[in-house]
């Protein structure tokens, strides 16, 4: 369950990090990725100082730029059964190490929330109640890492 997290999330991210032309202004979505997980009670909360885990709905563009809606189509696939809030997601610089270290100020997500990484490629904000056993989603290559 977690590598096919990993994969659609990192579809996601990335493809919403990619220039605002391509987004769809409905909700339609050509696939629908059921990505059910056991997200913690409160999650999404309200919003912090930077709108990170502000609620939204799918093609509802409640979301400041350059925030993106988690349940908003990318790439022509929709996520279900993951909470709909407002994030950051910025792509690493290269040679990245850590992009929440080397590519993203430090308090790039605001209070109450946390930045993880999606293979040293991108760095994400999470609300830190939407932390599922307290931490970051833990991706792996498709290909484990060859």
């Amino acid at each position: 369950m977690r590598r096919l997290a990993s994969a659609v999330v990192l579809l996601v991210v990335a493809s919403a990090c990619s220039s605002g032309s391509g987004r769809r202004g409905d909700a339609s979505a050509d696939a629908v990725i059921d990505l059910s997980l056991p997200w913690p009670d409160g999650c999404p909360p309200a919003a912090n100082d930077k709108d990170v885990g502000a609620p939204c709905t799918t093609g509802g563009k409640q979301c400041k730029s350059p925030l993106l809606c988690t349940c908003d189509p990318q790439l022509g696939a929709r996520l279900a059964g993951v909470p709909c809030f407002c994030t950051l997601a910025a792509f690493a610089k290269n040679g990245s190490k850590d992009p929440c270290t080397d590519s993203v100020p430090a308090d790039y997500c605001g209070s109450g929330a946390t930045c993880c990484n999606i293979l040293t490629s991108v760095a994400y904000c999470s609300p830190n109640i939407c932390l599922i056993n307290g931490g970051c989603l833990v991706f792996v290559a498709a290909d484990g890492g060859t």
